[in-house]
């Protein structure tokens, strides 16, 4: 005896439901990318130990986060704490505190972007100290984004291990 069993829904219901679960999840993912992307920023501005001379390098931290290579979330903004001296309208010297110019941020987002092309697919999170003597300043013994970029690293870690688990609660 054969017993034909008949299903109430088909396969482009099935793909539907699927998709829209795998949705939820890429939000999931984009959203616990930024906040890591965004610890990292505040952290490596905030605890860099390294005197600002033009905020550039300050300026110049920031991310980005990529959905098959397209854009989706960026952090670079102008937050360095620069104290310069200018003359005022009497003639007289005084320190003013600024952010710094903006070619820091530019600078930080073109390097983000230039490592973007490397990845062309998936969801990616890039965090960058754009200027070129980053490295140097860290050569040094000071800290632009090392500290950060260990934290971050192991943020990520966590997040994946933790969405991984949902997934196969699904």
């Amino acid at each position: 005896m054969v017993i034909k069993i008949k299903p109430k829904f088909s396969k482009e219901q099935i793909q539907k439901m699927l998709q829209g679960k795998l949705e939820v999840v890429q939000k999931a993912y984009i959203e616990r990318l930024k906040f890591i992307g965004e610890t990292f920023v505040k952290n490596a501005r905030t605890n860099g130990n390294y005197q600002d001379q033009t905020g550039n390098l300050r300026n110049s931290i920031g991310y980005v986060i990529l959905k098959d290579g397209k854009q989706l979330i960026e952090n670079f903004s102008r937050s360095a704490k620069v104290n310069k001296a200018v003359i005022d309208k009497n003639g007289k010297e005084r320190k003013v505190s600024t952010k710094g110019d903006a070619s820091g941020t530019s600078v930080g987002r073109e390097k983000a972007l230039e490592v973007a092309q490397k990845f062309p697919s998936g969801l990616v999170l890039i965090c960058v100290a754009g200027m070129d003597y980053a490295a140097a300043v860290e050569s040094k013994g000071k800290d632009v984004i090392s500290s950060s970029s260990t934290l971050a690293k192991n943020e990520l870690r966590k997040a994946v291990e933790e969405l991984w688990k949902k997934l196969q609660k699904l």
